[in-house]
């Protein structure tokens, strides 16, 4: 995961946050506009983070189910898209430049398609 001190554009004002963030004096002063940016432009860089740990949480959380059920299927079936395409968003690959990741409707639309599987697979089970 990189460090939101990274999505600060200006050296100076990231030297600066980076000083404190680390808890060490920084060595140069900023006017109140620097600080403006520098603190917007670390908010960004802190919304990054977290969307990546968030999407990272999300993958822990599905643990070994894209080795035990067909995602092409899921893909397929309830998104009309590919394989490729949903482990893109499981994945949190990068795609032209920016990382997949899934829409609130996508996510809600994969959890219901999980509990539609999950009903059926204990369907299956009762009646074998």
């Amino acid at each position: 995961m990189e460090n939101p001190v990274n999505n600060i554009k200006d050296q100076k004002v990231r030297a600066y946050f980076e000083a404190v963030t680390e808890k060490r004096d920084p060595a140069c002063k900023l006017t109140a506009d620097e600080m403006e940016v520098g603190v917007n432009q670390l908010i960004d860089g802190l919304d990054k983070a977290l969307a990546e740990g968030a999407e990272m949480v999300a993958r822990a959380k599905l643990g070994e189910v894209p080795e035990a059920i067909s995602f092409s299927y899921i893909a397929k079936k309830y998104f009309g898209k590919s394989r490729g395409w949903l482990m893109q968003k499981v994945n949190g690959n990068t795609v032209n430049g920016k990382q997949a990741a899934f829409t609130d409707a996508e996510r809600k639309q994969f959890r219901e398609a999980l509990q539609d599987i999950s009903k059926q697979l204990s369907t299956a089970a009762l009646a074998f």
